[in-house]
């Protein structure tokens, strides 16, 4: 079976219901870049380092694009900054070529430990990165920091900087300086992810419009991917996925060539980049016709994720502890039953957590047991998933979308409901 005209004309009229909503004139300015650099230039100061080294690449974008604006594809890249001066891109020449296009006017470096490996380029001569090192700074080196998580850095980048920076030098990790200044975010920042979460809210209610049984997976989250490039997503925070029946035991696997069977439960999820920062809808449904377990599954699940939205607006408007969000959705499924088995135990992983230019890897991931605070202008996905049951009608499902902390106001700029399966088939 295959997508149809019928289909498209459905995408189409989601695509043009929501290129009435989007603003793709949104841009972090460049003002708000170089305050960005003050405000690094002060931590390094305080802290006594002569620089600090940051890397990134296209999976774990954060630090790199939070400084420069710039994203690698198939190369990793790396960046210097130095009290009073903007930061220096070290990059390969393939990648390293445009990102100039970033518009904030960084001199950029091509050095040949960020390259591809043994590749060779014509009339490109990279740099020795301790020169590179040298005449950046401008000063014998006493003291650099790390400023990326030891959990992303290569070992390789980290020899390579403690090889290349010329003289006896001390390495502090300072990923906190960073982690920090990313989690508060900027008016410019939430209108961005606003954008993103209003691609990923017509990519899904594009693959709502045409799901039914017999397409694959792939086909279905193949509408995504066209919805999110047509409305002005540039990438993704995760792959736009599609999975059904006994593949949602896997909860984030990727969309496959199996065939959606009538009466499978199916995810459907959207994670598009807009400037680097991502938006997210997810939602569950069935192709087809709910059957009663799954009609008590979608029933308990939704008041699950609507108590945890209660929970979050009452935690963000009176500054209460965030575990609050997590233990109404856990308390909520340990007082409910389902096939045979209590509900707590598939409430599988915490439910609600930061993001910003990833997906999920920001802070805070809120626990049940911790008691933390919220910032005064963050964002979260309030991301709510059962999984485990051993019954495949009902052995996975999801409800995500995100939240903004605007002071002790809460904003969602998703318009899907809590349940879709009434826009399973139909399009706008």
């Amino acid at each position: 079976m295959f997508l149809t005209s019928h289909d498209y004309e459905k995408v189409e009229r989601v695509i043009r219901y929501y290129e009435e909503k989007l603003d793709l004139s949104v841009r972090i300015p460049k003002e708000e870049f170089s305050a960005r650099h003050e405000k690094v230039w002060g931590k390094l100061k305080e802290r006594g380092m002569d620089f600090g080294f940051f890397f990134w690449y296209r999976e774990m974008p954060g630090d790199g694009i939070y400084l420069t604006g710039y994203n690698p594809t198939l190369e990793k890249a790396c960046g210097m900054i130095a009290p009073g001066k903007a930061p220096l891109l070290l990059v390969g020449p393939e990648s390293g070529k445009w990102a100039q296009e970033a518009g904030l006017g960084l001199e950029t470096r091509f050095v040949e430990e960020f390259s591809i490996p043994d590749e060779y380029y014509e009339g490109v001569t990279c740099a020795a990165l301790p020169e590179v090192i040298r005449e950046y700074v401008g000063h014998p080196i006493r003291r650099a920091a790390i400023l990326t998580g030891t959990d992303t850095v290569t070992c390789k980048v980290l020899e390579i900087f403690q090889k290349g920076v010329p003289g006896e030098v001390v390495f502090s990790e300072e990923p906190d300086i960073l982690e920090e200044l990313r989690y508060e975010k900027s008016e410019a920042e939430f209108r961005c992810m606003e954008q993103a979460d209003l691609i990923a809210a017509a990519a899904v209610r594009a693959m709502l419009a045409v799901l039914r049984p017999g397409l694959r997976e792939l086909q279905v989250s193949a509408v995504a991917d066209h919805v999110v490039k047509a409305l002005g997503g540039e990438s993704y925070g995760a792959e736009s996925m599609a999975t059904s029946g006994s593949r949602n035991r896997y909860i984030i696997a990727p969309s496959s060539n199996k065939v959606i069977e009538d009466g499978d439960i199916v995810q459907l999820s959207s994670v598009p980049s807009y400037q680097g920062y991502k938006g997210v809808c997810r939602r569950t449904a069935v192709a087809g016709d709910r059957n009663p377990l799954q009609q008590e599954f979608f029933s308990k699940m939704n008041q699950g994720y609507e108590l945890a939205v209660a929970e979050l607006r009452h935690v963000i408007e009176q500054d209460l502890p965030n575990n609050r969000i997590d233990l109404a959705a856990r308390d909520y499924f340990a007082s409910q039953d389902i096939d045979g088995q209590n509900m707590r135990p598939l409430h599988f992983y915490s439910t609600c957590h930061g993001t910003g230019l990833t997906e999920c890897l920001e802070k805070q991931v809120i626990h049940p047991y911790k008691e933390q605070f919220y910032g005064e202008n963050v964002g979260m996905m309030l991301d709510l998933g059962l999984y485990g049951h051993a019954n495949t009608d009902i052995c996975g499902g999801c409800v995500e979308s995100a939240f903004f902390k605007k002071g002790n106001v809460m904003i969602s700029f998703t318009d899907l409901p809590t349940d879709v399966q009434h826009l399973v088939g139909k399009g706008i």
